[in-house]
């Protein structure tokens, strides 16, 4: 179980840290450079294009994790040291008071999706069985 609450905390202080980046990045005391990088390593983890396709069989996964860590990495360390300070404590006091809310807001996301999902294979049956007649 310890194992489990010790994931559970790196997960968490791996999304606070990324949301700190987030803050930082919208910081305008942030040089011009440290977010074109930001945006490139964001942009390659989004982007359908790859170095290495992802139909490789290890190595096409493997090149996405290695820029888009780097990317990060760089970014983080090119912040200044106030600007990184204050984004990660405004990311951890949000982070922190806002573990009830998300929760709330991840189940009405979920269940509009299970509404919306439900209501397209209700119209999917009606409309094949219309047809059928």
């Amino acid at each position: 179980m310890t194992q489990l609450h010790a994931l559970k905390q790196k997960t968490h202080s791996i999304n606070t840290n990324i949301y700190a980046l987030y803050l930082a990045y919208r910081d305008g005391r942030v040089a011009w450079y440290v977010r074109v990088l930001l945006a490139l390593a964001i942009g390659y983890a989004l982007s359908p294009v790859d170095l290495v396709p992802d139909m490789t069989a290890v190595f096409g996964y493997i090149d996405d994790v290695v820029v888009v860590a780097a990317g990060l990495r760089l970014s983080y360390k090119l912040l200044l040291k106030d600007v990184r300070q204050e984004a990660r404590l405004q990311a951890y006091e949000e982070m922190s008071a806002s573990s009830d809310t998300s929760a709330a807001a991840l189940k009405v996301v979920g269940y509009t999706w299970l509404l919306l999902a439900t209501l397209l294979l209700l119209f999917g049956y009606k409309l094949l069985h219309l047809h059928m007649f």
